[in-house]
């Protein structure tokens, strides 16, 4: 949990859930499964002001595996994820045998001020 003034006086609660998934090929619905289920556990364990009065959940969620088709990596770029309600999904993907990461490569609008904190915490992942 986190409060920062340049977050317009919010507080920002982040969890990071990663899954390995071996020699699983990851696909999007693989993706949008891991999303879902890694935010219903965040909203469970989610501590502190009620979310939405200027305060919001941000959901990491990493596969880990050795194979992905190229749409699953595509959607990790794009961040096609969904909003939630004073939320965020991220959904990332690495790469186990080849060391890379596939993480969004844009900020977008929708919380764009929490955005580089999320690339941080993901690059210090790598």
């Amino acid at each position: 949990m986190k409060f920062k003034w340049t977050w317009i006086a919010t507080q920002l609660n982040t969890f990071i859930v990663a899954t390995d998934m071996g020699g699983d090929e990851i696909t999007i619905p693989m993706i949008e499964k891991h999303l879902n289920d890694s935010f219903k556990l965040a909203e469970t364990n989610y501590k502190g002001w009620p979310q939405g009065l200027q305060s919001g959940l941000g959901v990491i969620s990493i596969l880990i595996s050795s194979k992905m088709n190229e749409e699953a990596k595509e959607y990790c770029r794009k961040l096609k994820s969904g909003k939630k309600w004073a939320g965020f999904t991220i959904p990332v993907i690495y790469n186990s045998d080849k060391n890379e990461i596939y993480k969004f490569q844009k900020n977008p609008i929708w919380g764009r001020i929490y955005y580089p904190y999320f690339r941080k915490l993901i690059s210090g992942l790598e």
